[in-house]
């Protein structure tokens, strides 16, 4: 939480508490002794062709720092390096908050080490550059002039405007200088709104839910469309058929009015208004029925549409859990948690709308049975009260 950390001492925005690096750059950059100095221990060593991960406390607050393999040229780069490099981001759930283009100070940077460069870093997606900064290394006892410095920052021009000229020197082994390279990277993460790079292969499933989302919502609108034109004309149909049911009823009602006067009512006539009364109940009630479909119609479209897209958010979440717990057994155990958490997460999405549909069956069963007996009982009470009932009992 925001209140949970302190401003920082030039009065720009407070240090983040928990800080994730991640170390690239070629063969021999110098990545690993960057993550000594950085973490101030000796321990941190290299696995070859894997990526390392390891954390500790700095100025207060805890860093993951993780060291991927370094790369060769494009054309000599095996698929294992790159599928590594590609891999290193999950190792620091959800995401790296900066990553560090270690470059050697004296380094020539050939158009050749240029172009591994942008060709290796963009295996993380072209936003990686948005959380880059270039970190020129040097051993402390090699002191670089100022004009040492210019002549590599002018080698170095092509990568660092693709980073935004985020750049530090950084001398190995001085321990002083990383408070300095963390204040550079707070002020990045903060221009970033504490964003942090996400896995590529989320960002891609991120940016194709929203056109799934459309594609939805476009067709649950044409279903609409035809459903409300549908019932628009049943209802017509209904109104019009009551129109017409109550047009053949006005000579009725007329006589009915002429009989009132004097306060006879023929036992014809009364059956005829009780008649008239019943047909339009029952016409009542066919509205009624036909406003109902209507609705059940629309909402069985929404549970159609709407229980897949819950069911991709909830492998989405899983996949991430999944991740994150996998991460803590390396680049093996994060890709073997994503599908684990898939499966995991659509197994008990599934299970809750089996559950959901179960009980509205209950329901709507229930409910047919209690219109049916309300029905039963009307058409009862209606020939209870009816004349030729009480004439039948009359007679009896």
């Amino acid at each position: 939480m925001a209140s949970e950390r302190s401003p920082n001492v030039y009065g720009g925005p407070p240090p983040l508490s928990d800080l994730r690096l991640l170390l690239l750059g070629r063969v021999g950059a110098g990545k690993s002794t960057v993550a000594k100095t950085i973490l101030g221990r000796e321990n941190f060593r290299s696995e070859g062709g894997m990526c390392v991960k390891k954390q500790g406390e700095v100025a207060g607050r805890t860093v993951t720092v993780v060291d991927t393999p370094g790369w060769d040229t494009v054309k000599y780069t095996s698929t294992h390096i790159k599928q590594e490099i590609k891999n290193s981001v999950t190792l620091c759930p959800p995401g790296p908050h900066a990553l560090l283009l270690v470059v050697p100070m004296g380094d020539p940077l050939s158009s050749a080490e240029r172009k591994a460069i942008r060709y290796h870093m963009e295996l993380l997606s072209v936003r990686a550059w948005k959380f880059t900064m270039v970190l020129f290394v040097s051993e402390a006892e090699e002191k670089c002039t100022s004009i040492e410095q210019n002549q590599m920052i002018d080698r170095a021009k092509s990568i660092l405007v693709k980073c935004g000229d985020r750049h530090h020197l950084l001398e190995c082994g001085h321990s002083p200088q990383i408070s300095e390279l963390l204040k550079k990277i707070d002020a990045m993460v903060a221009e970033n709104c504490e964003e942090f790079l996400i896995p590529q292969v989320y960002y891609e499933l991120m940016e194709t839910m929203p056109r799934e989302v459309t594609e939805l919502r476009r067709m649950y609108e044409d279903r609409e469309d035809r459903l409300k034109q549908k019932y628009k004309t049943e209802l017509k149909e209904k109104e019009e058929e009551l129109k017409k049911y109550r047009e053949e009823e006005k000579p009725k009602e007329r006589l009915m009015k002429r009989t009132s006067s004097s306060q006879l009512l023929p036992p014809s006539i009364s059956t005829e208004k009780q008649d008239g009364s019943v047909m339009a109940d029952h016409q009542k009630v066919d509205l009624q029925a036909v406003k109902q479909g209507y609705r059940e119609e629309a909402l069985s479209v929404v549970g159609h549409y709407v229980k897949p897209l819950i069911v991709i958010m909830t492998a989405v979440v899983g996949a991430l859990m999944g991740a994150v717990a996998g991460a803590e057994h390396g680049t093996l155990g994060a890709c073997t948690g994503i599908p684990i958490g898939i499966i995991l997460a659509v197994l008990v999405s599934y299970a809750v709308r089996g559950a959901a549909t179960a009980a509205r069956d209950i329901s709507i069963t229930v409910k047919a049975e209690e219109n049916e007996s309300q029905r039963r009982a009307e058409r009862a009470g209606f020939f209870l009260d009816s004349p030729k009932s009480k004439r039948f009992d009359k007679d009896q």
